[in-house]
């Protein structure tokens, strides 16, 4: 399996493949240094002019400059202190440290408090979150993509077929889903109206987001290939910015840049996308690859002018393109130069249309897989070299959707909050794999999963310094015929309507209003009405005193 590292991020990509990097949210990521083909057909190489001469035509004669090119010298590698033998969760915390943490714990309970004031009532279920919490919570979130079950009060069956230990024996139902509800990164008080200056969509991850952007270009310097794509956060309800793209693997969610403007941006949105998550790379020889969402003349010139190449696939509506639109039988090619830019049409399956500052244009021989076997093919070599570089996003996708971060629901930051912890486990991952990369292929730095093992548990490790973390305090562990997890004793919903429950009447828990505490849930055994979690254990508990 392999990974890209995300090395920017606009809203849209991800990290790790082919010891190149990848980018997500608008990504930015390496791609795979060039190789040569097969065989090349070579074009009569002639003097040019490398300086981009504006007043040029777009002309029929091809000419070679590759060679040319400056050559690519920056430092390339990860940058970070950690020594050699660190373990999965020293790398997460390059991305998730304590002092994030503290923060979200700081901005839980503010919201908590504000949710409590508005309401004018005092949720008698809340304490205050914790460190530790914080620490559960992320580890459960990233928990969910290992054990899935089609409902969340399954995790805490009694029923062992739908338990998972895993959550089940950290923490009570009941404390997850208060942190869970007030869970909160930034002050929402001080959000700013749609129509108020300052006005940010991304308000409720801002510093979060801002946090992981830096962290991921600091932690890691690019190779010279780098690709950018957008990346789509999975969200179906309603939010403003929320789109469709028709015949794709996730059609409905974010595609969010966060470079922000308050005009709209001059040349486009995707030349503006991409000069910013270029801003620290320019002027260093690299090479970006991008698809036709970004691609223009306009945007290939501009990045020659700060020493940067580009290769990207471009619709024929652009303005400036040289070449028609009209139809080609399969395997034509047409290709014009202007400078350094080439523009490439090729008609395979469907006609790809290429702009690139990089690569020669010449044609070159590939093998391809067909029913009646291998057999060689002529392609142009931008088009094999775009498809390089690319393949490491597909990958990233791919990559994201084995182990999901969260479970759904109606609020559309959580995505981009489950999005930021997906993408931190996997730089890490890659950090770690790049440090120890003679590792066996089934350890920790090797083996994704394997790695994701061993972060949660040294997440959950650290919770609760003072005692082993195997069950939490609100579900006791119990042995004998009246444990509440005995075969005996079994937990559900009651016949009936709702009624009192049992525990909460005898410790004198009641709502604002002063009414008791109604539900539906209780032990068939005992034919007693108990909220699940801590009412349901603590009565139990007492069966043995």
């Amino acid at each position: 399996m392999a990974f890209e590292f995300l090395q920017s991020l606009q809203i849209e990509h991800n990290l790790d493949g082919n010891d190149e990097s990848d980018i997500e949210l608008g990504e930015m990521s390496e791609g795979e240094e060039d190789s040569t083909p097969n065989s090349a057909t070579p074009l009569p190489s002639l003097d040019l002019d490398l300086d981009l001469d504006q007043d040029e035509e777009w002309t029929d004669e091809l000419v070679d400059f590759a060679d040319r090119l400056e050559p690519f010298t920056e430092f390339s590698g990860p940058v970070h202190d950690l020594p050699v033998d660190s373990g999965p969760l020293d790398y997460f915390k390059l991305f998730f440290p304590d002092s994030v943490l503290n923060m979200i714990v700081e901005e839980t309970n503010r919201y908590a408090e504000q949710q409590q004031e508005a309401k004018g009532a005092e949720d008698v279920y809340w304490k205050p979150a914790t460190l530790p919490d914080i620490r559960k919570y992320i580890y459960t979130l990233i928990t969910f993509g290992h054990h899935q079950v089609p409902e969340l009060s399954l995790i805490w069956s009694s029923d062992p077929y739908w338990r998972v230990p895993a959550i089940a024996d950290i923490w009570g139902r009941q404390r997850y889903q208060k942190i869970h509800q007030y869970f909160h990164l930034s002050d929402s008080s001080h959000q700013p109206g749609r129509n108020d200056e300052g006005y940010d969509p991304m308000y409720k991850v801002r510093p979060l987001l801002d946090h992981i952007r830096n962290v991921c270009s600091s932690v890691y310097k690019p190779k010279q290939n780098l690709s950018v794509d957008e990346a789509m956060v999975a969200f179906t309800g309603r939010v403003s910015f929320k789109q469709y793209i028709k015949n794709k693997p996730t059609p409905w969610g974010f595609k969010v840049y966060t470079g922000k403007t308050a005009t709209q941006p001059e040349h486009g949105l995707g030349h503006q996308v991409i000069t910013s998550m270029m801003a620290n790379h320019l002027e260093k020889n690299h090479a970006v690859h991008f698809d036709n969402f970004f691609t223009s003349v306009k945007l290939a010139e501009d990045l020659l002018k700060e020493k940067t190449t580009c290769c990207g696939t471009i619709r024929t509506n652009r303005k400036g393109w040289p070449l028609p639109s009209s139809k080609q039988k399969p395997g034509e090619v047409r290709m014009r130069q202007k400078g350094r830019m080439v523009a490439v049409q090729w008609t395979d399956k469907r006609q790809v249309n290429i702009l690139l500052t990089n690569a020669d244009p010449k044609m070159v021989t590939v093998e391809r897989r067909t029913k009646a076997g291998e057999v060689q093919v002529q392609v142009p070599k931008p088009v094999v070299q775009y498809n390089k570089a690319m393949f490491g996003v597909d990958l990233n996708d791919q990559n994201r959707s084995y182990y999901p971060v969260g479970r759904s629901g109606t609020k559309w930051w959580r995505y981009l909050f489950n999005y930021l912890v997906q993408i931190s486990i996997i730089n890490a991952f890659i950090l770690m794999k790049r440090a120890r990369p003679d590792d066996s292929r089934t350890s920790a730095s090797q083996n994704h999963l394997v790695f994701r093992t061993h972060l949660v548990k040294a997440l959950v490790a650290v919770t609760e310094p003072d005692q082993p973390a195997r069950r939490s305090p609100d579900v006791p562990s119990l042995q004998g015929s009246s444990s509440p997890y005995s075969p005996s004793h079994s937990l559900g919903k009651m016949p009936g309507r709702k009624r009192r429950c049992f525990q909460c009447a005898q410790d004198g828990v009641k709502m604002a209003s002063g009414r008791t505490h109604e539900t539906t849930s209780g032990c068939h055994l005992c034919n007693v009405h108990l909220h699940a979690g801590e009412c349901y254990a603590k009565f139990h508990a007492s069966l043995k005193n």
